[in-house]
């Protein structure tokens, strides 16, 4: 589990250290605790890429990666 956001990044690269891409991922505001939806892309087996449409700002969302 990491929080990212910068409040200019719309790309943010998440690196989970799995070693498989067979994994969900989560995502969550931390303020009000409401599901995020994004596009996400198992960029490789240790890393995971979060695209935004709009950057989301420092620390507001949570990333939960879970291995299957």
């Amino acid at each position: 589990a990491a929080s990212v956001g910068n409040g200019s990044d719309t790309s943010i690269a998440v690196t989970h250290g799995l070693g498989t891409r067979d994994v969900i991922v989560q995502l969550f505001d931390n303020a009000t605790y409401d599901t995020v939806y994004a596009d996400v892309v198992r960029t490789s087996a240790d890393i995971v890429t979060i695209n935004f449409t709009t950057a989301p700002t420092t620390n507001d969302i949570r990333v939960l990666i879970q291995e299957i």
